[in-house]
């Protein structure tokens, strides 16, 4: 008997348990080992070492399967315990046990690094090598064990005649690689006879059937391999068609498992139940549960109310409704008829009211926002009043509804999404940090904007814009729910569902000219037209544009820029905003011309007048008032019927507002001029138009107007006809003028109108769906505003007029969706008419002059280069071909439509879908014949789907869902072949791209601005500090202070340090703080999954 031999300990520091093991494993032919765990991460680091030895394994604890994915992501952390993922199960029986053990291997092989690289897949070669010669044994004890043994016996030339049978490893150390390698705990060894023989009988008895239990052996081998090699990648070479079906399932299947009540049996048979319908309920509540939120943003008239009510009723949460004033009762209505649990509608303009209700609430609550793009500016104090309403409670759900989610700018998007995600914690896995990728955006949006004020090629602009678009569509896709009428007839479940209940949308007829003739008006209206547009002696709107350099030079810009820089971001911002706002004062004042005598009159007076206020500040002030940039008045509002609100302001109540006034030192005394100019040319048209009542009489177009109601109403006359005009001023003018024409059935709609009781008359006679007992038949016209393009439903109406020249083709969509609703069909063909000016009957010589007119008149208006029109043929195709570009872009094929019905189509073969469930993860394929070459990835991020695609490895990048499936999209018949070896690399950094960790965003702008002032604050005065390093955090962490209230930070006062220390417990109160905090805490890691990988050549 040998004297005992002990080693020195092994820590894994100065010698790692791999080290140890190796240098032993050279005398050795047969080793055993008893650990808690063994996977092919512990054989492959000693592959070499164990080629031509006999092995046995006995495995003591069992890993659950469901957590391979998670174990996979966290055993990169050097700290992490294996006994964290050990599955705790009850007695059960062996064939359980040894299914358990493939199913763990199985995880390991498919959602785990281990076989990215070439070393390990010769290591998994030998380890398949080994179990079919015999010369690898597993076995699994039936109860739980926890030591760790290896005993290596060493060969007989090297055991000293028996007196050093081989070495024993001892410790706490498992068979993987983080066992043997990767983490610091101490293990000891002994050649010692005795001690060998003592572990040798320990393992022996582990071993045996009273133990243990066999997992791979001479009589389990091919069984084990069986059950092992068909679901594991590296055997497995599918079709490309059931590698894109099964990238299908994972994205849709989610959606199909939410059960929902329907529309029908929610309301008794009120509502129809409509399969796309009940479609995009299950699609937000899936978006409401892993987002917090979500965009409902169908085209106009496929039921987007309905369906934000049936959730409302499926989530059975408070509900809080904000809508716009005219679409108020409606709301009102859908409440009750859905029964929607603690709801309240609110109006969009009480904002504030809800803040005050719902700023402290301590139960969460749904917000739906209706027309939610006229919440997309976060300087507003609605925005953040809104913003602070959603923060209420970390619990709240936010659904935002608009049929136009997308702005060119994306910092509009931005803001909406703001509502329910934080940003720099966004719950929207398939994006590395929305904070950041939003902002790369913006900025990359705001260059542009450079570039295009430089004049640089439009084909590179558009270019940009696209790329713009596409980034910003990736960003949002998760959240986002958009059909098209197209959808619905693309994809069969929609169409054939459509089909049984005999619902279809009317055919479009149109936009066909109404022309009028001048006649005697021709000289004058030429004249004015003239008069307002041309560049040398027209129109010039200086009034709206005093910063610009035409009037302030540079010293003089910096002057007022210094003084007044709190309340600006940036000069040229603001002198852009008003050479804007000039440019379209003088666009406005040629549509009011356009479009009646009352509305022209009603606009020349306001200008005159306030061009008269503007000279009397000069005169008597010796300044010149300006709108702060956050209140310059908004052009999108100018187009709406309450045009002239913005000018009833009395200036001092905008003066309590912080209007801001320009010393008339530091501009050019041109200005004044200017205004004067303007003054005098206005008040000449004013007189030449309205000072004749010989002119004043003369209405060709209502006239023309007045004789097509007339003729369409005796052809048909149950086809009833809307007639819209964007000015409430022309609105009531019409409706006078027709009813003293003998048209008595008449009846009208604007703001004005905006009751239950006019509401209810214009349902009653222009609503197919009304109950019929309650319809009927007093008007067969119907003069409007757009107030009535949103929320009405006028299918009794088969005839749209637009009364102007429609300046914005989607206006024209939103007015003939209400004729064209979904719910019920009543004329298979609906028609639109533009009512346009012309001159009939004049000498040839004219034929030019008219055209030019007609040309000058549509740049005025749509700001379209139409300069090729020389007919009427041509400008009434203008018209379409504008109409149609909108309502393609409108009622495009969503992008997904094409794979939503490949899926449903695929989803009836139960053996594809069987066979392509049980495809394993981390498959790749190889693809000839690609239009596209490159590497192409798919994975997951929790319940996010994420891609990356790129041509080389330096091109890689995360790319949408819409542009991925494309190139995984396949025909049935398409094989596919195993990848070429040098395939691994750029499989391995596309893999790394996929769920590549950004940097926390960059701090600038107003952030930057808002952290100086906490710091300072926190600084001087102590009591503040925590406070303030609390904000701090959000702003730079979590990104989730609204713009609005970061301005209102970096104007708190610091003279007073206590007064700035109570205003930003106002600006930031501290419920929203916690609230913020709160949301935080939701988000988990979600596990990272690696699903399929295609070699694209």
């Amino acid at each position: 008997m040998g004297r005992k031999k002990r080693m020195p300990l092994i820590d894994n520091k100065n010698q790692t348990l791999q080290e140890a093991l190796s240098n032993a494993l050279s005398t050795t032919d047969r080793v055993d080992i008893a650990v808690g765990y063994f996977f092919f991460s512990g054989f492959e680091a000693l592959a070499k070492d164990l080629e031509d030895k006999k092995v046995r394994v006995v495995v003591g604890l069992d890993l659950d399967p469901k957590l391979i994915p998670q174990i996979s992501q966290l055993s990169k952390d050097e700290d992490f315990d294996l006994t964290r993922a050990r599955s705790i199960l009850p007695i059960r029986p062996h064939t359980a046990i040894q299914q358990n053990y493939v199913d763990s291997l199985i995880g390991f092989i498919n959602d785990s690094d281990i076989f990215d690289h070439k070393e390990s897949n010769q290591a998994f070669d030998l380890f398949l090598r080994k179990i079919e010669d015999g010369s690898l044994e597993i076995r699994k004890t039936l109860e739980d064990f926890h030591g760790k043994m290896y005993l290596l016996y060493n060969k007989a030339e090297f055991s000293h005649r028996g007196d050093f049978p081989g070495t024993v490893f001892m410790g706490s150390n498992n068979f993987t690689y983080r066992g043997l390698i990767g983490q610091g705990e101490l293990n000891f060894s002994t050649r010692d006879a005795h001690d060998f023989e003592e572990y040798k009988i320990k393992f022996d008895t582990l071993w045996s059937d009273s133990e243990s239990i066999p997992i791979v052996d001479t009589y389990r081998k091919e069984e084990f391999l069986r059950e092992l090699k068909p679901k594991i990648w590296k055997f497995a070479v599918p079709s490309p068609y059931e590698i894109y079906i099964r990238i299908l399932d994972e994205m849709f299947i989610r959606e199909e498992g939410v059960k929902v009540k329907t529309p029908s049996a929610i309301t008794n048979g009120l509502y129809t139940d409509l399969e796309y319908q009940i479609d995009a309920i299950k699609m937000v509540m899936d978006r409401l549960n892993r987002y917090d939120g979500a965009i409902l943003a169908d085209v106009v008239g496929l039921g987007k109310s309905v369906i934000a009510s049936a959730v409302a009723r499926n989530i059975d949460m408070k509900t809080v409704i904000i809508a716009p004033p005219h679409l108020r009762s409606q709301w009102e209505d859908y409440k009750e008829s859905f029964g929607i649990r603690g709801s309240v509608v609110y109006s969009s303009g009480k904002v504030k009211e809800v803040y005050e209700k719902y700023q402290e609430t301590r139960e969460p609550f749904l917000l739906i926002l209706d027309e939610a793009h006229r919440f997309r500016n976060e300087d507003t104090t609605d925005y953040k009043y809104l913003h602070q309403v959603c923060r209420s409670h970390p619990n709240n759900k936010v659904l935002l509804l608009t049929a136009t989610p997308f702005n060119n700018d994306p910092k509009d998007v931005f803001a909406l999404v703001k509502l329910f995600q934080t940003p720099g914690q966004s719950t929207i896995r398939s994006v590395d940090n929305l904070s950041i990728r939003y902002r790369e955006l913006i900025q990359k949006y705001k260059a542009l904007r450079r570039e295009m004020r430089k004049g640089a090629d439009q084909e590179h602009i558009d270019q940009e814009t696209e790329q713009i678009a596409q980034e910003q569509r990736r960003l949002i896709e998760p959240i986002l729910i958009r059909r098209s009428r197209l959808d619905l007839k693309y994809i069969t479940r929609y169409r054939e569902d459509l089909e049984r209940q005999n619902i279809a949308f009317a055919e479009i007829v149109g936009p066909e000219l109404l022309e009028y003739n001048l006649g005697d008006l021709y000289e004058l209206y030429s004249e004015t037209l003239e008069l307002i547009t041309k560049e040398e002696g027209g129109f010039i709107g200086a009034r709206y544009k005093p910063t610009s350099p035409e009037y302030m030079d540079e010293e003089s810009q910096q002057k007022f820029f210094e003084k007044y820089k709190k309340e600006f971001d940036d000069i040229e911002d603001l002198r852009i905003a008003q050479t804007n706002l000039a440019k379209f004062m003088k666009r406005l004042l040629v549509m009011r011309f356009e479009s009646s005598k009352a509305a022209f009159k009603a606009t020349l007076e306001k200008m005159i007048e306030i061009n008269k206020v503007i000279l009397n500040w000069w005169e008597v002030e010796g300044v010149v008032p300006v709108f702060k940039k956050g209140d310059l008045p908004d052009p999108a509002e100018y187009e709406e019927e309450v045009y002239g609100d913005a000018f009833d302001r009395e200036l001092e109540y905008l003066r309590t507002r912080g209007l801001i006034e320009i010393e008339k030192e530091l501009l050019n005394p041109i200005f004044i001029d200017h205004v004067k100019h303007d003054i005098e040319l206005l008040s000449s048209i004013h007189q030449k138009w309205f000072s004749n009542q010989s002119i004043v009489d003369l209405d060709p177009k209502l006239d023309n107007i007045t004789e097509k109601i007339k003729s369409s109403l005796s052809e048909q006359s149950n086809r009833k006809i809307v007639i819209f005009s964007t000015y409430k001023d022309t609105v009531d003018y019409v409706y006078d003028q027709l009813q003293a024409r003998g048209i008595s059935r008449v009846m009208k709609y604007t703001a004005s109108e905006r009751n239950e009781t006019y509401k209810d008359v214009v349902k009653a006679n222009f609503d197919a769906s009304y109950p019929p007992e309650k319809q009927v038949n007093d008007y067969d016209v119907l003069v409007a505003t757009d107030a009535l393009s949103e929320g009405f439903n006028l299918h009794r109406a088969g005839i749209v007029i637009n009364y102007d020249i429609p300046y914005n083709p989607t206006r024209v969509i939103q007015r003939v969706g209400r004729i064209n609703r979904i719910n019920k069909k009543v004329f298979d063909y609906l028609y639109v008419y533009n009512s346009f000016p012309t001159v009939i009957g004049e000498e040839s010589t004219r034929i030019k002059s008219i055209s030019t007119l007609k040309i000058k008149l549509i740049n005025a208006v749509v700001g379209s280069d139409t300069r090729t029109l020389t007919d009427d043929e041509e400008l009434e195709s203008f018209f379409k071909d504008e109409f149609e570009a909108a309502e393609e872009m409108n009622e495009k094929l969503s992008w997904d439509a094409i794979h939503r019905e490949n899926y449903e189509k695929a989803k009836k073969d139960t053996n594809l879908m069987d066979k392509i469930k049980g495809l394993p993860r981390r498959t790749r394929i190889k693809r000839l014949n690609r239009p596209k070459k490159g590497v192409l990835v798919f994975g997951k991020k929790g319940e996010n789907s994420v891609f990356t695609y790129g041509e080389n490895m330096e091109s890689v990048e995360v790319v949408s869902s819409e542009l991925a499936l494309p190139m995984f999209l396949a025909k049935q018949e398409e094989t596919s072949t195993e990848v070429d070896p040098n395939f691994t690399e750029s499989f391995n950094y596309a893999k790394e791209k996929l769920f590549e960790k950004s940097k926390l965003p960059k701090i600038q702008g107003r952030r930057a601005e808002s952290i100086k002032i906490l710091e300072l604050l926190g600084n001087e005065l102590p009591q503040s500090k925590a406070y303030c390093d609390d904000i701090k955090n959000i702003i730079k962490n979590y990104d989730d202070i609204n713009e609005g209230t970061l301005k209102d930070i970096t104007k708190i006062k610091l003279n007073d340090l206590n007064e700035a220390y109570r205003v930003l417990q106002i600006v930031v109160p501290k419920r929203y703080i916690e609230n913020i905090y709160q949301k935080v805490g939701k988000t988990e890691n979600d596990s990272e999954l690696l699903l399929f990988a295609e070699q694209l050549s």
